[in-house]
């Protein structure tokens, strides 16, 4: 049976695109992560194999060593965690893969790298390099996300397998998908190298009545068919739990959208502002009527010599 490497572990084609890569990486490690009951091993495999392929100079070199015949990273055991293979020059696939999961390069530590690719190689071997960044998603409530919250996270640095907390701090107007990036909290930097940074996405719920866009809130309204023809007054819920008064004008029609300014989430671009709510009235037409409301709305259809549909009618073919 042929080994596995880095690209059949996430479940993509040599050729994939960093986005592909990706998104393969968060549907596995969702699927996998230690903190939702996953398989820890498992999640250490997938993350080891996103540390490579989604840097670019790591990517190439870890192609470089699938071109030579090996398959470092295969298996997944033994040498932690890597099949050794032997190499031409001198040692074996688990050091070579080893420098590449660190950002020595493919030849580093105990190879002269430049009898191999001109000279270049080592030297930048031996530059400090930073770490990789790190991802994680966190849930919030439509409510946590608009007034703003702190949610209690570990997450697994893959090179080292030790496990960190963090406190996340998820400011008042956070979006879904909003990116929280984390200084110094992502993969270990090699020679020297500075970590990378620790990426943590929003996922924020639905709302039953609210809806976000942007910084706006936006929510429909149910109004009967007489309340917009003849006008009325109704309290609305805002979304941090007032209630404010809409006056409906007589004549409004269906669809109409009223703006209250200052009403919606605090704006996370622009700090100190808001955005606005937005109320849409839906007109709501009964779908049964008793005789006496059929006999009253029959009447006023009939005392009715409006033509609504003028502006159709010219378009109709009076001779069909």
């Amino acid at each position: 049976m042929a080994q596995k490497n880095f690209y059949d572990v996430l479940g993509v084609k040599k050729d994939a695109s960093t986005d592909d890569i990706r998104k393969a990486f968060r549907k596995l490690a969702v699927k996998y992560h230690p903190d939702r009951g996953g398989d820890e091993q498992k999640f250490k495999e997938v993350s080891e194999a996103y540390e490579t392929l989604s840097d670019e100079k790591k990517r190439r070199e870890y192609d470089q060593m699938l071109q030579f015949g090996g398959i470092p990273g295969a298996g997944f055991g033994g040498n932690g965690g890597y099949t050794t293979y032997t190499t031409n020059v001198g040692g074996d696939w688990s050091d070579v893969f080893n420098n590449i999961r660190n950002g020595d390069g493919a030849f580093g530590g105990g190879f002269d790298f430049s009898s191999i690719f001109g000279g270049m190689g080592a030297q930048q071997a031996r530059r400090p390099q930073r770490g990789g960044d790190l991802t994680l998603s966190i849930d919030l409530t439509f409510d946590e996300a608009f007034k703003g919250t702190t949610r209690e996270v570990s997450f697994m640095v893959p090179s080292s397998g030790e496990r960190q907390s963090l406190t996340v701090k998820v400011p008042a107007g956070a979006y879904d998908g909003m990116k929280l990036r984390y200084r110094n909290h992502g993969e270990h930097g090699a020679n020297g190298g500075p970590r990378g940074d620790l990426v943590i996405t929003t996922n924020v719920a639905d709302h039953p009545l609210f809806k976000r866009d942007g910084a706006d809130v936006r929510m429909d309204l149910p109004m009967s068919v007489w309340e917009l023809a003849l006008g009325a007054s109704t309290y609305v819920p805002t979304p941090d739990g007032r209630t404010v008064l809409l006056k409906v004008p007589a004549g409004t029609q269906d669809g109409k959208t009223f703006r209250f300014r200052e009403m919606g989430a605090p704006n996370v671009k622009r700090k100190g502002s808001r955005g606005a709510m937005l109320v849409t009235v839906r007109a709501k037409v009964p779908t049964r009527l008793t005789q006496k409301e059929r006999e009253a709305l029959t009447a006023l259809r009939d005392a009715d010599e409006r033509d609504y549909r003028k502006d159709v009618e010219q378009y109709m073919n009076t001779k069909a």
